[in-house]
């Protein structure tokens, strides 16, 4: 049973994931795919159907039992990558942002605009809390009158991962995740591995990915079948996808991770979902 302690203790004491040199990666893609535009005109989302599946494994730890049927009642778009640097500095530097309306002080630290380990704007933003990314969410929904920007719930994001499947293909994972036996320990351009069937990039690899909900434990057991939004409060944030130096058994659809919301690690990111926006009054 996977102990309940935050991530940065588990993985990370001593620091020994992050003594890496740090490459410059070279912009080798088309940046106009992965920049800011691609995410408000829409072509950076990919069209989630509604519909129904199984979340959880029986074979996974004690926090991914028992498996449920859980239905998703709406249709949703979610980023087919995860968000890359250059669309966070798009979004941070934004001159329209009043500082004010966004300032966190629970970490006591300032927002950096290029706050990644590995760096390129094609590579996915890391090094980024859960509360940072509510500061690039709010700054990226006041872009967009007609839409809400938002992290996936933990049951849209597995939905997602798993598209429609039974479970993981573990055989192919080389073909559509970096991780350990083929990252070279750090990070890569998004979209360049295999997408799933709804046409999802690097969901199981590459970097973690931060959601919405609180991290509780047993909720499984009590998870509601219809829309399930994570438990109503909680001391962790939860992250789902394996990373870069993350063995195969850790990058499955099912697993869970989770640290407090004001840590950051090179490791994880986000990508986002969008909605459509209801008409005030």
């Amino acid at each position: 049973m996977r102990s309940e302690e935050p991530f940065s203790r588990r993985l990370f004491l001593g620091g020994a994931a992050i003594c890496l040199a740090v490459p410059r990666v070279a912009a080798t893609q088309d940046a106009a795919s992965y920049g800011l535009t691609a995410l408000l005109d829409g072509s950076a989302l990919a069209r989630i159907p509604a519909g129904e599946f199984v979340m959880g494994s029986q074979a996974g730890d004690a926090d991914e039992q028992p498996t449920h049927r859980v239905r998703i009642t709406r249709p949703f778009e979610m980023g087919k990558f995860e968000v890359t640097q250059a669309q966070w500095e798009t979004v941070i530097t934004d001159p329209h942002a009043r500082a004010g309306a966004d300032r966190l002080a629970l970490a006591g630290l300032a927002l950096s605009v290029t706050p990644s380990y590995f760096k390129g704007p094609l590579l996915p933003v890391e090094n980024v809390s859960w509360d940072d990314v509510q500061v690039f969410l709010k700054r990226l929904n006041a872009r967009d009158r007609t839409h809400t920007y938002r992290l996936p719930t933990e049951a849209e994001w597995e939905y997602g991962c798993k598209a429609g499947t039974a479970g993981d293909d573990a055989a192919r994972l080389a073909e559509k995740a970096w991780y350990k036996d083929n990252s070279g320990a750090l990070t890569h351009p998004v979209g360049q591995k295999e997408p799933n069937v709804w046409g999802l990039y690097d969901m199981q690899g590459n970097v973690a990915e931060w959601v919405q909900d609180w991290y509780g434990h047993d909720y499984y057991a009590e998870s509601p079948a219809t829309d399930p939004p994570g438990p109503d409060s909680g001391s962790y944030r939860v992250f789902r996808g394996g990373f870069w130096l993350d063995p195969a058994k850790y990058c499955g659809a099912t697993v869970r991770r989770f640290d407090f919301p004001v840590n950051r690690h090179d490791n994880v990111g986000f990508r986002v979902v969008r909605t459509a926006r209801v008409p005030d009054g």
